[in-house]
């Protein structure tokens, strides 16, 4: 068994950031699964709260009645046309166009921010996609 000699004195508390809308940017988009196995996507953004940037991940199912935040997400980051065919029921989902999520990488937009109750504690969380 290897031993390792761990330092987490440099880690650092959670820090809530207070609701409100913050300027952000996607840093990396990774698709993966939700924990029922729908597809999903986990866009990382770095978001500007007073002069800090702070990092927070977004997890947004594509599929389904759940799909409302990568519509907004998508509408945010000016991919409107996307959007709306994503959302035609007229579309077969064959015939609907492919996304890569790099093009989200890099994206500058607006965070609306707000807090629940997560596990026992009020935790912040991405509530909401807005263009820049």
């Amino acid at each position: 068994m290897p031993l390792i000699k761990p330092d987490t004195s440099a880690a650092t508390e959670f820090v809530n950031i207070a609701p409100g809308t913050y300027k952000a940017k996607i840093t990396a988009c990774p698709a993966e699964s939700s924990k029922a196995g729908n597809p999903m996507i986990v866009p990382n953004f770095d978001i500007e709260v007073d002069g800090k940037i702070m990092k927070r991940k977004g997890y947004l199912v594509i599929t389904g009645e759940g799909a409302g935040g990568f519509s907004q997400l998508l509408r945010a980051c000016k991919f409107d046309d996307l959007a709306a065919q994503y959302a035609d029921k007229s579309i077969a989902l064959a015939d609907k166009p492919d996304f890569n999520t790099d093009d989200l990488v890099g994206q500058e937009l607006n965070v609306v921010i707000d807090h629940q109750l997560y596990n026992g504690t009020m935790r912040d969380f991405l509530k909401a996609y807005l263009k820049a």
